[in-house]
């Protein structure tokens, strides 16, 4: 495929939505007007008691472990504005008309939430750039906003944000001074991509990659394949995928589309490519940005062969949007620390690769890889916890990882959990020795293996999925 262009030109707190008003807020949300002045101000949405400040309306969301309507007396307290609510009998009417609040009911807080984002994204002409993908998507918004920020104010996700709240809260922050938005968009069920879209109207669409992950909920690699697809589905022939054309799954969804395509790659020919890869002195890669017919050096201050491809990503968004190559190349020159994601850290005399935030077998083997490359002064261990959400394919997933890490030599192999004790045993089977491999159930046994074991200039590589928290490991290592 050639480019068919057609593209021209929080965390600080739960704060969103600058300056706006009560008559607005109704409008928006298709709520009624429990109390309070059409004409009154609100400055900012809060989810959060906690970090709700004073002129601040106050969205009480609902979920499987808090309701925000338990603390509508701690955002009087706090002086919000405004309250918007779907328990009316939480409501203290006398307490808030008391405190000069206005009040403002919906029959689903969430979607009310959802819709202010999309109204107000909706005020602003800016350059929407959408990003998902089974893994890299955090490291891909990065490498985009520092591109398009080399010539446009540019609004990112900030931390993890990237869900059905999150990304209503990132759009909030729009504001007349930016001229590009990176939004990321996760999911872990069908429909839900296609609502993030609906809700921020993205005209460059970018999926990094399709993997097995998720599989609770989507059953088959193809039920991700078109959960993930509802990104490139929400553009109209006015907007630009950015296609990874090695992803064989993410070029087949291309071969359907309306809008313009741009493509990436390092194998297949590509609109934007990289080729005489190579690491670099300085640590990370070094590599040569092909740009259709220029090209130019690149220095990518990141570990992990992988990332070269969330880099032709980046490329291509920049080329979307005119921005010169001299411009890529610096801002894919800045590097950006994303906590627990291939974050490399000193303890003491250890050297740390930190990739604790998640893990499916796609990511897994990258890590691996990352860490067979790295250049290490002393031993290298791969500690790893449960790969989770993979349903009836756990068992098998987790075997083929431990007959896949008995092949990259590593000196040890710990392992957390019932799951990642499958690896385990897998590795032994394929060549691994008893004593190389360590299996335990909890993070504290693992840790204490650890510090008896591990000696000045080895390093250790930590990964597994949210809900094994191998970080714990880490923590009581250290």
């Amino acid at each position: 495929m050639t480019i068919a262009k057609k593209q021209s030109g929080l965390l600080k707190k739960d704060l969103v939505l600058m300056d706006s008003d009560l008559k607005t807020l109704v409008t928006a949300v298709q709520g009624e007007r429990l109390m309070g002045e059409p004409s009154q101000k609100f400055q900012g949405v809060s989810i959060n008691s906690r970090t709700l400040q004073s002129g601040e309306l106050f969205v009480c969301i609902q979920g499987d472990r808090f309701d925000g309507h338990e603390f509508l007396n701690d955002a009087i307290e706090k002086q919000a504005a405004g309250v918007m609510i779907s328990d009316r009998a939480k409501l203290k009417e006398s307490l808030a008309q008391q405190a000069g609040l206005f009040a403002v009911a919906v029959p689903d807080t969430l979607h009310a939430l959802q819709e202010l984002a999309g109204y107000h994204r909706d005020q602003f002409s800016v350059h929407m750039i959408g990003v998902t993908g089974t893994n890299g998507k955090s490291t891909t918004k990065e490498m985009i906003a520092s591109v398009v920020k080399m010539k446009y104010p540019t609004l990112k996700t900030e931390g993890n944000l990237n869900n059905h709240i999150g990304v209503p809260l990132t759009l909030l922050e729009l504001k007349k001074s930016h001229e590009a938005a990176v939004v990321e968009m996760g999911m872990s069920a069908s429909g839900e991509i296609k609502r993030l879209a609906e809700i921020a109207k993205p005209k460059i669409g970018v999926i990094t990659n399709i993997s097995k992950a998720h599989m609770l909920q989507l059953k088959t690699l193809k039920d991700i394949q078109a959960a993930k697809g509802e990104l490139f589905e929400s553009l109209d022939k006015e907007s630009t995928a950015i296609v990874n054309a090695d992803d064989p799954l993410v070029y087949e969804l291309a071969e359907k589309l309306r809008a313009g395509i741009i493509t990436f790659g390092i194998n297949k020919q590509a609109d934007i490519r990289a080729t005489d890869i190579r690491p670099s002195e300085r640590s990370g890669y070094d590599f040569t940005l092909n740009i259709l017919n220029k090209t130019i050096p690149v220095h990518l201050p990141f570990l992990g062969r992988f990332n070269i491809y969330n880099a032709l990503a980046a490329a291509a968004v920049g080329h979307a949007l005119d921005i010169s190559p001299g411009l890529i190349k610096t801002g894919l020159g800045v590097e950006h620390k994303l906590s627990q994601r291939g974050e490399m850290v000193r303890y003491g005399e250890l050297e740390v690769l930190d990739d604790t935030y998640n893990a499916n077998p796609q990511s897994m083997r990258e890590a691996m890889q990352t860490l067979k490359e790295h250049t290490a002064e002393g031993r290298k261990f791969l500690v790893i916890g449960d790969m989770l959400e993979l349903g009836d394919g756990e068992r098998s997933a987790h075997q083929q990882l431990g007959n896949e890490a008995a092949g990259h030599g590593f000196d040890f192999l710990v392992t957390v959990g019932e799951l990642a004790g499958i690896a385990g045993n897998a590795a032994v089977e394929s060549g691994m020795t008893k004593d190389q491999v360590h299996c335990f159930d909890s993070h504290v046994a693992a840790a204490e293996f650890l510090k008896a074991t591990a000696l000045p200039g080895d390093c250790l590589l930590f990964k597994g999925s949210r809900g094994s928290h191998m970080e714990k490991v880490l923590e009581d290592l250290m």
